[in-house]
């Protein structure tokens, strides 16, 4: 008997699209195989037909030698088959607790009266302790933050019986630390014959695990090879069907104008502390650091979405108050957010009503009445502008691709007039072309603005920034122009093994 997960000639239709066409593929007990491509090149719908998703699709699967039929989710939990998702609050209840969670499949079974709430909690906690998680089982999920839910979907789903598990970008949201325990709770799944199918765009990543590489491109497989042959240029040729050029677009060699906006000692408590910055049209400003370092809770408090304890905000010179995202969007200063499906978009509204709603004012005629054609050609434009696919206005959100999701969480704000434009972590879960859009977006947006650029990939604040700031613990601890980058210093600061230089 041949032992494995065996695919052959998966396929799945939509009215007038065909999502995946004729992929095969072996995955073999105590094997990483990374399965890459840009967005839409099926990549998910490979998945969701691995995972019971959908109900019917062409091709069939098998393991070890056996044919198995996979129609829904318990159908593929039964046969060992799992998943760990990119979008972890779409398989988290956030109203229920940790404990609740991580035991959520053994919970819904359960049929005696009364539950051992102690030994339950017992239960969980040791489940998170697989995978180095400390948490408080009795907390709300909605209670924590990004990081940790990930790291809760990881360990609900190593806990269990698995004989294949999907990952697919776990480490989006998660530190260099934490990237490593899950490295590490990776290679001993391997080690107990668990087949691991894992999904990234980050392709270091996929350098460091895998033993295949399957690149998959417009719903088709394009090549498999071993990781040994592992070349950046042959993969991303692959995935786009071009080489790649320059990721980052030229930086500018005009000085910045004037200044737009200054924080002054900002501090939020056990968050921020005397946080003081300026920024100036013509530029975009970096904000590195690694995940908690405080960067997501800066761009919020200037966006008007938490509050301060003190400190103070002033756009072109004169104080403002920041108290509601309402007041910011007022002063001209947008955020496209960390956790765009929650934070960013209506997931099932079309595309136009995302892009037109933060200003629907300006389509407005007498009486409130909003004028649908001037609706949609603003949209239209917009999605033109910004290169959204499919460009249709009438798509809904939850349709799209992770890339042409975050255009939309960008084309609303072009509705408006932006002084400051922050981005936090605005590539995460994106493949190389749309992260190159963004990029594009973000150096147009400067020509007459304003860009704060979040994120914890020391390499992408590099590339884009002009000037960049460095966050540890909640403060700014160093500051540098683009003449005086270097990884090195920069991740030193980061990681807090220098003082601050400041």
């Amino acid at each position: 008997m041949t032992q494995g997960l065996y695919a052959k000639g998966l396929g799945k239709r939509f009215p007038g699209v065909v999502a995946l066409d004729d992929v095969s593929l072996e995955l073999q007990p105590g094997r990483v195989m990374a399965l890459v491509g840009a967005n839409g090149a099926g990549k998910s719908t490979l998945i969701k037909i691995l995972t019971g998703y959908y109900d019917s699709y062409e091709g069939q699967i098998a393991i070890d030698d056996q044919p198995v039929h996979i129609h829904q989710p318990s159908d593929a939990a039964g046969v060992g088959i799992q998943a760990v998702y990119q979008e972890v609050d779409t398989v988290l209840v956030p109203t229920l607790t940790v404990s609740e969670n991580v035991l959520l499949s053994g919970l819904a079974t359960e049929r005696r009266r009364f539950l051992n709430w102690a030994a339950l909690h017992q239960e969980a906690e040791a489940v998170l302790a697989q995978v180095g998680l400390t948490l408080d089982v009795r907390r709300r999920v909605e209670e924590l933050v990004l990081h940790e839910k990930q790291m809760l979907v990881i360990a609900r789903a190593v806990s269990q019986k698995v004989r294949y598990l999907i990952f697919d970008e776990p480490t989006t949201s998660l530190s260099l630390p934490e990237v490593e325990r899950l490295f590490g709770i990776i290679r001993t799944l391997k080690a107990q014959g668990v087949g691991i199918l894992y999904i990234s765009h980050r392709l270091m990543e996929v350098a460091a695990l895998a033993d295949e590489i399957l690149v998959l491109r417009n719903g088709r497989k394009i090549t498999q090879f071993p990781a040994s042959e592992f070349d950046f240029g042959r993969i991303s040729e692959a995935m786009l069907g071009s080489a790649v050029q320059d990721i980052f677009p030229p930086k500018t060699d005009t000085p910045p104008g004037e200044t737009l906006l200054t924080a002054e000692g900002l501090t939020r408590r056990g968050k921020l502390k005397d946080i003081s910055l300026s920024v100036r049209r013509g530029e975009i400003i970096g904000v590195a650091g690694l995940v908690g370092a405080g960067k997501t809770e800066l761009l919020r408090a200037l966006f008007g979405a938490d509050p301060l304890d003190g400190g103070q905000v002033c756009v072109n010179g004169q104080p403002i108050t920041l108290r509601t995202p309402e007041q910011a969007v007022a002063q001209g200063i947008y955020l496209v957010p960390e956790e765009r499906r929650s934070q960013g978009v209506l997931v099932e509204e079309k595309i136009q009503r995302n892009i037109t709603l933060p200003f629907l004012g300006q389509f407005s005629r007498v009486l409130g009445l909003i004028d649908r054609l001037r609706e949609r050609e603003h949209s239209v434009n917009t999605i033109s502008r910004l290169g959204i696919v499919p460009a249709n206005p009438d798509a809904e959100v939850q349709s799209l691709s992770g890339g042409n999701q975050q255009k939309v969480v960008i084309g609303k704000w072009l509705t408006g007039q932006p002084r400051v434009v922050m981005f936090d972590e605005a590539t995460q879960g994106i493949d190389v072309k749309a992260k190159q859009d963004v990029y594009r977006i973000a150096r147009e947006l400067a020509r007459s603005a304003a860009v704060i650029y979040a994120s914890s990939d020391i390499d992408e604040v590099i590339g884009i920034a002009d000037r960049m700031i460095v966050m540890h613990a909640g403060q700014i601890v160093a500051e540098f122009t683009a003449a005086e980058f270097d990884r090195a210093r920069i991740l030193e600061y980061a990681t807090g093994s220098k003082p601050k230089l400041m």
